[in-house]
């Protein structure tokens, strides 16, 4: 998501300020292939005396006319890119409204995803992840490896949201779902649908907890694993008593997907030896 801040004198008509909002706007489609409807900018105008510069350095002679064109980015696009959208920004600039090529300034900065909240408190690697997901689930079969950010995200809405969707493409056929023995729930399984079946319900199928709801503390990624911790409120099925604990997820990662998943439990967390 390029986010493009454009400062020039102050003015100009509406139709000069309209003009170069689209042009820029434009290039970015047209010179780094950016989707038509990711389009974030923001004007500023400046009165004389509040846009300082040098008239011949490294270029010139600029004017009046002088406009700066700032491009803050989350994905560094290579040298290739970027020579080519200086060339179309200018051409385009020249062509409307005219400005003169020697009078366009453009900077462009790259900035992490995770530096990014695109709306309502989301970190920009978990919208990034969404959308990789998302893109990746409409061509079924084309991916064979996942990035940590992807699996970070997965398991968050597995464990917020209850969304197995993301993960289990994730999952290889041999992954094995480990469970404490002590629970009446425990044990060890093989297969993605084992590991759907198990998340896809209350653990244990409703047969210990009367409810069960988790709060996501946070999700950790390295190159081997994904850690989940959790802080969890649920009611007994036997008593109705509603007990708050902790317990962490291991999942385990080879090549690119989850070979493992293993839960690290309080099982004296209730009274019926009970946790999950």
């Amino acid at each position: 998501m390029p986010f493009v801040d454009i400062s020039l004198a102050r003015g100009k008509p509406d139709q000069y300020l309209a003009a170069v909002s689209q042009t820029v706007h434009d290039a970015l489609v047209t010179g780094l292939n950016i989707n038509p409807d990711d389009n974030f900018q923001l004007i500023h105008q400046h009165d004389p005396g509040e846009m300082i510069f040098s008239r011949g350095f490294r270029g010139g002679p600029r004017s009046d006319d002088w406009i700066v064109v700032t491009i803050t980015d989350n994905l560094d696009r290579g040298e290739q890119a970027k020579r080519r959208f200086y060339k179309t920004l200018v051409r385009l600039l020249e062509e409307r409204p005219g400005i003169r090529s020697s009078d366009i300034t453009v900077i462009m900065t790259v900035v992490p995803p995770e530096n990014v909240s695109y709306a309502d408190g989301v970190i920009g690697t978990d919208i990034e992840a969404a959308e990789s997901l998302e893109a990746a689930a409409k061509a079924s079969g084309t991916r064979n490896a996942y990035t940590r950010a992807e699996m970070t995200y997965a398991v968050t809405q597995l464990f917020r949201n209850r969304d197995r969707g993301p993960i289990i493409p994730m999952l290889r056929d041999d992954v094995v779902l480990t469970l404490p023995t002590t629970l009446p729930y425990g044990g060890e399984f093989t297969g993605p649908a084992a590991f759907d079946d198990f998340f896809a319900k209350i653990p244990g199928g409703g047969a210990v907890w009367k409810s069960f709801e988790s709060v996501v503390d946070d999700v950790l990624a390295t190159d081997d694993h994904v850690i989940a911790r959790l802080t969890n409120t649920a009611a007994l099925k036997a008593t109705g008593k509603t007990i708050v604990f902790q317990n962490l997820w291991l999942f385990g990662v080879a090549a690119g997907r989850i070979a493992s998943a293993q839960l690290y439990a309080d099982t004296a967390a209730a009274t019926s030896g009970t946790s999950g």
